[in-house]
């Protein structure tokens, strides 16, 4: 799977503590693969690190994307989709829920 220099439309789900999710989706350019982590960069120029699983990724389907603030993108290479508990409890309470 080549990820350098593709559009990733990045999808997170947290489980807080409470039973309370929030969402966080927005698109990231890659900018480089090290040994621990997927470099992406997000619109704002801010770099984050993604996991290099590749089971994180998936294909995106041809079209036009577009976040819940109106930002769009026509075709992205990846979707990935991650589910992040706050803490160990969280994640013993709600595991099976998810």
């Amino acid at each position: 799977m080549d990820l350098i220099d593709k559009i990733i439309f990045v999808s997170k789900k947290l489980v807080m503590e409470n039973g309370k999710v929030y969402f966080d989706n927005y698109f990231v350019r890659t900018k480089a693969i090290n040994e621990e982590a997927l470099v992406v960069v997000k619109a704002n120029g801010e770099e984050e690190n993604l996991p290099l699983d590749q089971d994180f990724y998936e294909q995106a389907e041809p079209g036009l994307y577009e976040l819940d603030d109106g930002t769009q993108c026509e075709d992205p290479d990846y979707i990935a989709e991650f589910l992040i508990f706050e803490n160990d409890e969280t994640y013993e309470k709600f595991k099976d829920d998810y």
